[in-house]
C-alpha cells in the first residue's frame, strides 16, 4: 500500500511555529519565499487574492532554501564583524577617520538590507567618532547617511535636521560637492512633505553649485528629480529635455545604478505620452539586470504598462512576482505600490475583491508613517474602486479624503484628478420646468 503524501502547510501556520527573534529570520524568509498559491484553489475566485499567510509551503523545499539563506546570513555577519574589528584596530592605531569610514560601510550594509534601526545605530557610532575630526568628510557623509535612513523610515523632520547639519558643515568646510548632495537630500524631503516648489528650488540650487565642479555623478540625480517633477506637473517636453540631460551626465559618470534610474523614468514618461507598448519594452529591458528594489519597481511599472494595454492577467502576474520580491527582500513600504497595482486591476474588472488590497496598502502606510501624499494616492484609488463597483457614496468618502490631503499639500495635478472623479459622481440636475 503506497504511503500518502502529507499535505502542504499554510504559511501562517508554519510561521506560528517559528520563534520571533532574529536568529530565525532566515527560516521565516525561506518560508515566505518558498510559498505559493494553493493548487486546489488556483481556479477558485479566492485563489488569485490569497495573501501570503494563506499560501501553502512544502517544508522539504524550505529546508533547501534555509541552508542557502543561512550561508548568506553567515557571510553577511562575517563581513560585518570584519568591518567592526577593522574599525577597532584603526581606532587603536590612531586612525579615527578610517575607523568611522569602516563603520559607515557597516551601516550601509544594514541599510541596503533594510535593517534601518541597526543601520541608524551604527551610523550614530560613526558620528560619535567623526564629530571631532579635523577632516570633515566622514562627518558630512555620516550625517547624510543618518538623514537617508530617517527619510526611508518616514521620519521626515529628523531627516531634514540631519541634511541641514550636513549642508552647513559642508559650507564651513568649503566642500561644494557635499553642499550639492545636501541640496538633493533637502529637496527630496521637501518633495515628501508635498512642498514641490521648495523641492525644485533646492534641486536647482544644487545644479548651480555643481556648475563649476564638472562632477557628472552629483548632477544626474538632480536632473532625474527635476524631470520627474516636470512630468508630474504635466510639462512633458520639459521632462523630456531634463531626462536627456540626465542621460548625458549619467554616461559621463559611469555610475552603476544610473541606467536603472534612466530606464525607469523613460518608461514612465512614455506611459504619460500614452505609449504603453513602448513603455513595456523599456521596463522589460530594465528587468534583465534588476534585483531587489529595482526588480520590484520595474515589475510594478511593467504591470501598469500591461494594464494600459488591457492585458490584465499578465499585469496581475507581474504584480504577484513583485509581491514575492518585496516579501523576500523585506521591502515592506514598497508593497504599497504592489497593492495599488492589484487594486487598479480589480477596478478595471469592477471586482470588489480588490478592496483588500487598498486596506493592506493603508495599513502599511499607517504602520510605517509614510508621507501623506502616499496615503492620498491610496485613498484616490480606493474611492475609484468603490465607484467602479457601483458604491458611489463609499467612493465619495474616500475621494473627498484624498482631495483634502492633496489640497493641504498643494498638489495641483493630483487634486485636479480627484476633483474630476468627484464631478463624475455628482447627480445630474433635472431640467428646470419651462
Amino acid at each position: 500500500m503506497s504511503k500518502s503524501v502529507p499535505p502542504h502547510l499554510l504559511v501562517e501556520r508554519a510561521l506560528a511555529l517559528v520563534p520571533d527573534y532574529e536568529d530565525f529570520l532566515p527560516l521565516s524568509d525561506a518560508l515566505i519565499g518558498a510559498s505559493r498559491v494553493d493548487a486546489d484553489k488556483m481556479w477558485a475566485r479566492s485563489g488569485a487574492y490569497a495573501t501570503v499567510g494563506k499560501r501553502v509551503v512544502d517544508p522539504a523545499h524550505v529546508e533547501e532554501l534555509v541552508r542557502v539563506r543561512l550561508d548568506r546570513s553567515q557571510q553577511r555577519l562575517r563581513e560585518m564583524f570584519d568591518l567592526v574589528l577593522g574599525a577597532i584596530r584603526e581606532q587603536q592605531n590612531g586612525n579615527p577617520a578610517t575607523a568611522a569610514e569602516m563603520l559607515i560601510r557597516a551601516g550601509e550594509m544594514e541599510e541596503t538590507a533594510r535593517r534601518l534601526d541597526k543601520a541608524d545605530r551604527i551610523y550614530r557610532m560613526a558620528l560619535g567618532i567623526s564629530r571631532d575630526l579635523r577632516e570633515k568628510e566622514p562627518h558630512v557623509v555620516v550625517l547624510r547617511r543618518l538623514a537617508r535612513t530617517a527619510r526611508t523610515a518616514g521620519r521626515l523632520e529628523e531627516a531634514w535636521n540631519w541634511y541641514e547639519q550636513s549642508c552647513q558643515l559642508a559650507v564651513d568646510a568649503l566642500d561644494v560637492e557635499g553642499q550639492v548632495i545636501a541640496c538633493q537630500g533637502l529637496g527630496n524631503v521637501c518633495h515628501d512633505r508635498g512642498e514641490r516648489d521648495r523641492a525644485r528650488k533646492w534641486w536647482e540650487q544644487g545644479l548651480q553649485l555643481a556648475a563649476g565642479l564638472d562632477e557628472p555623478g552629483v548632477e544626474w540625480p538632480l536632473y532625474i528629480n527635476l524631470s520627474a517633477l516636470s512630468m508630474t506637473e504635466g510639462d512633458l517636453s520639459e521632462s523630456e529635455r531634463l531626462l536627456d540631460r540626465a542621460r548625458e551626465r549619467m554616461e559621463q559618470s559611469g555610475a552603476p545604478d544610473a541606467r536603472m534610474y534612466w530606464l525607469n523614468n523613460r518608461g514612465l514618461l512614455l506611459m504619460e505620452h500614452g505609449d504603453s507598448a513602448a513603455a513595456e519594452a523599456v521596463f522589460r529591458e530594465a528587468l534583465q539586470g534588476a534585483e531587489g528594489h529595482w526588480e520590484l519597481t520595474m515589475r510594478v511599472n511593467l504591470g501598469e504598462a500591461l494594464r494600459g494595454q488591457a492585458r490584465l492577467l499578465e499585469a496581475e502576474d507581474e504584480a504577484r512576482r513583485a509581491e514575492e520580491v518585496a516579501i523576500v527582500h523585506r521591502l515592506v513600504p514598497d508593497l504599497i505600490d504592489v497593492y495599488n497595482l492589484l487594486g487598479s486591476i480589480a477596478r478595471d474588472r469592477c471586482d470588489e475583491e480588490g478592496f483588500v488590497f487598498y486596506e493592506q496598502a493603508l495599513r502599511v502606510c499607517q504602520e510605517r508613517a509614510l508621507p501623506r501624499k502616499t496615503e492620498a494616492a491610496i485613498l484616490h484609488g480606493y474611492g475609484q474602486l468603490h465607484c467602479a463597483c457601483d458604491r458611489p457614496e463609499e467612493g465619495r468618502g474616500y475621494l473627498e479624503a484624498a482631495r483634502d490631503i492633496y489640497r493641504a499639500l498643494g498638489f495641483a495635478p493630483e487634486l485636479g484628478q480627484v476633483e474630476e472623479s468627484l464631478v463624475k459622481l455628482a447627480p445630474e440636475r433635472e431640467p428646470e420646468p419651462v
